[in-house]
């Protein structure tokens, strides 16, 4: 399983180690308040850092709207989709992932 995770700096990619540890996500909303239980759970795989807080406020923007902004897409494109990844990708807002999934 795969988690998209943004942050005030970017977007995060990480890689769940043990998926049989991860029953739903309050499992990783947890495990990310504790950052030993996070580095035991999962592993950075890509970050793409925002250029400026413009973009920042651009993807929270789009977040917020339920849309896939163009870093968004970019991102995904080229760490998901490009590497064949056939992992489940797990996102916390639900619109946003009917989003991605279109």
């Amino acid at each position: 399983m795969l988690v998209l995770y943004e942050t005030p700096a970017g977007y995060a990619l990480f890689k769940i180690q043990d998926d049989s540890k991860v029953k739903d996500v309050d499992d990783i909303v947890a495990a990310f308040a504790d950052s030993d239980k996070a580095s035991k759970l999962c592993k950075l795989k890509a970050f793409h850092k925002f250029d400026d807080t413009s973009e920042a406020l651009v993807a929270a923007t789009a977040m917020l709207e339920s849309s896939v902004s163009k870093p968004l897409k970019k991102f995904l494109q080229k760490n998901v989709i490009s590497k064949n990844l056939t992992d489940e990708l797990a996102v916390y807002e639900k619109g946003l992932g009917r989003a991605i999934n279109k």
